[in-house]
């Protein structure tokens, strides 16, 4: 994968070295945070490139970064043959499904009213960290007459099964999800699995991003979701431990109601749904999810627990920044 230019040979080889632990004198925060998210072999790559087989005309970085990020020229080629999804992919992901719903008497394949794909990799934002999002639609009214009941024992449901199996079709995670038929479901790109057939093609429109607004959102919770993670193991009284806790579960919610009101005014490009992907995509909602397990489970793990206060703690670390 040749550079494009030297400006980005040269960029892409202070990427490389971090990824290999040598230190970069000056790096940038933009330097660094391309150092955790482009993959190692695309940023040797890139560097690799001979000087005399790339142009000298220069590319800007942020060009470069929010093009490979965020927008692709084409459906992603593992499953898509131009705009037709691969039949194997389809018939696997369609049996999985037949799979998943033996396990409940109370759902039989012909209540199902489809199967769809939806989500990035029925589009062309997708990453090497997107799932394949399968939602099964059907009538929950069909169960019982107590939809809510009926979505809570769903969620249930499919929780249990996503935590049990890890199925991969090329590389990318199958997510399971149950969907009322009368939810509304905002997607720009929504595929049949179960008819083979488009219902809404994604329109290829390159979205102009603020790569800088990105990262300066999602810093803000990256810093929290730090200092939380660090405190843990310094609390020793169980009602720190629970501020802790509640504070985890806090900070969860608001990143969720920000994605959801990003993708509600602005789409899947919206800067707070793109803030939500780096958190993703960084690992940095799973460190919450650990966060929120280990401040329970550490109120009942007495040798664990130190003794110093978490006002003390938050003034020393905050102090010190």
């Amino acid at each position: 994968m040749p550079a494009k230019s030297k400006q980005q040979q040269r960029f892409m080889g202070m990427v490389h070295a971090i990824q290999k632990g040598e230190k970069v004198k000056g790096a940038s925060k933009e330097l660094r945070h391309a150092a955790r998210s482009i993959s190692k072999k695309d940023a040797k790559d890139y560097a690799s490139t001979k000087h005399d087989k790339i142009p000298t005309k220069k590319e800007s970085f942020s060009k470069y970064y929010e093009s490979r990020t965020y927008y692709s020229d084409t459906l992603h080629p593992s499953f898509w043959n131009g705009e037709v999804f691969a039949d194997d992919i389809r018939m696997a992901i369609l049996k999985i499904v037949a799979d998943f719903l033996k396990e409940d008497e109370n759902i039989s394949e012909d209540i199902i009213e489809d199967i769809q794909l939806t989500g990035s990799l029925a589009n062309y934002n997708y990453s090497e960290k997107s799932d394949l999002d399968v939602h099964i639609l059907l009538d929950f009214a069909d169960i019982n007459d107590d939809e809510d009941l009926v979505k809570r024992a769903l969620d249930g449901k499919r929780f249990i099964w996503n935590l049990k199996h890890n199925i991969k079709l090329n590389g990318h995670e199958v997510e399971l999800y149950f969907q009322d038929i009368h939810e509304p479901h905002t997607a720009s790109g929504l595929f049949s699995l179960q008819d083979n057939k488009w219902i809404k093609k994604p329109v290829h429109d390159k979205p102009e991003v603020d790569h800088r607004d990105v990262i300066r959102k999602s810093e803000e919770f990256k810093k929290e979701i730090r200092s939380l993670k660090d405190i843990i193991s310094e609390l020793g009284d169980e009602k720190e431990l629970q501020l802790v806790n509640k504070r985890a579960k806090s900070l969860k919610q608001r990143i969720m109601k920000m994605r959801k009101e990003g993708l509600s005014s602005k789409g899947e490009f919206s800067v707070e749904n793109l803030a939500f992907k780096n958190l993703r995509d960084n690992d940095y909602i799973a460190k919450l999810n650990d966060i929120i397990i280990n401040s329970y489970d550490h109120m009942f793990n007495k040798e664990i627990l130190g003794e110093k206060d978490l006002s003390t703690w938050l003034k020393e670390r905050w102090c010190n920044r």
